[in-house]
């Protein structure tokens, strides 16, 4: 935790910022430019996955820097770094099982994709979990995985990966941040309910 408010607290934050949001960029302009112009208007926000990931966490990290946290956008900011961060390692690591070249793409694409791991699993340790947030956020992972894999907007995969491996990954991933943040939501909400029951300088009764 002293780690984590070391980097969000300090001017490190800026260049971390710098990274996530110039990668944004190049991914926008780079790797999703023509599935963003191919896709209907209205997908627009759910078409580029990771650089929608870095550009939340840049602009989450700089609204805990100066102390103003969007519960919202600390949720979607942290889940979709860790959900796509992951589906990208994996979908470099099945290419390569596959028969696929691990080049220097591949290899610079796992790295930097590790890295928004880190940087979500990192940000969850200052994330509060309320409900309507939780809700909002989780409808938007729901909205992106039904756009991917059932529209079938997804990232494009050579051949030599299987698109239900990725898709059972995505949607396994939003599974998961399902399960957990409904359990940190119905903790946060619980202890709440105590303090409030306590007597005033005491403990809550049994």
């Amino acid at each position: 935790m002293r780690f984590v408010r070391w980097v969000v607290y300090s001017p490190v934050v800026w260049l971390v910022v710098v990274a996530d949001l110039g990668g944004a960029i190049a991914g926008y302009i780079f790797w999703y430019g023509d599935s963003i112009l191919a896709a209907p208007w209205y997908y627009w926000i759910f078409v580029p996955d990771c650089p929608l990931a870095a550009t939340f966490m840049g602009v989450a990290l700089i609204l805990f820097h100066y102390g103003r946290r969007w519960d919202f956008l600390g949720l979607l900011a942290t889940s979709t770094c860790i959900k796509y961060g992951l589906w990208t390692v994996v979908y470099w690591a099945a290419n390569y099982a596959a028969g696929g070249h691990y080049d220097f793409e591949s290899v610079t694409m796992s790295v930097t994709h590790f890295i928004m791991i880190v940087q979500g699993l990192m940000l969850t340790s200052l994330l509060r979990f309320r409900m309507v947030p939780v809700a909002i956020a989780l409808l938007f992972l729901i909205g992106n995985d039904l756009v991917d894999y059932v529209a079938g907007y997804h990232p494009g995969l050579p051949a030599l990966v299987d698109i239900r491996l990725m898709a059972g990954l995505a949607i396994a991933m939003t599974a998961v941040f399902i399960v957990f943040w409904g359990a940190m939501t119905w903790g946060s909400a619980r202890r709440a309910r105590m303090r409030g029951a306590a007597p005033p300088g005491g403990e809550a009764a049994d």
